[in-house]
């Protein structure tokens, strides 16, 4: 009787540990891993965001055309960037990295609201 309960609780503290190092090498890769990729695709959308401001007051519509406003910087290598939906009061852009799994999302305009607030990019690692 005194045996087993010794194995219950040993084989207990044992699946604890695992699941803890299961979920510790998760936040570790989103760490050490996955930050620098988020970085770089939000300095990239932030950079998509000003040329479109800027696109915007001359034109006075957000385009869906990058080619008219991004011009890919040197840093910019890996990372693609869309437009999902523009119009004149709003542009909804996402930014992706060919090696990293997540994505952000930049919302302007009429397309900004309280969880997307305008002209910051939002990641979802």
């Amino acid at each position: 009787m005194h045996q087993t309960r010794t194995i219950l609780i040993l084989s207990s503290i044992l699946l604890i540990c695992v699941i803890a190092l299961y979920f510790g090498a998760q936040w570790l890769r989103r760490e050490l891993v996955d930050r620098p990729y988020a970085a770089n695709v939000k300095q990239q959308l932030r950079a998509l965001a000003a040329a479109e401001e800027s696109y915007r007051r001359d034109s006075l519509s957000y385009t869906s055309d990058l080619t008219r406003v991004w011009q890919p910087s040197a840093e910019a290598h890996g990372v693609q960037l869309h437009v999902l939906r523009a119009t004149k009061d709003g542009l909804l852009a996402e930014g992706r990295h060919g090696t990293w799994r997540g994505r952000c999302v930049l919302a302007l305009g009429a397309m900004a609201n309280d969880g997307l607030p305008a002209g910051e990019p939002i990641c979802q690692l």
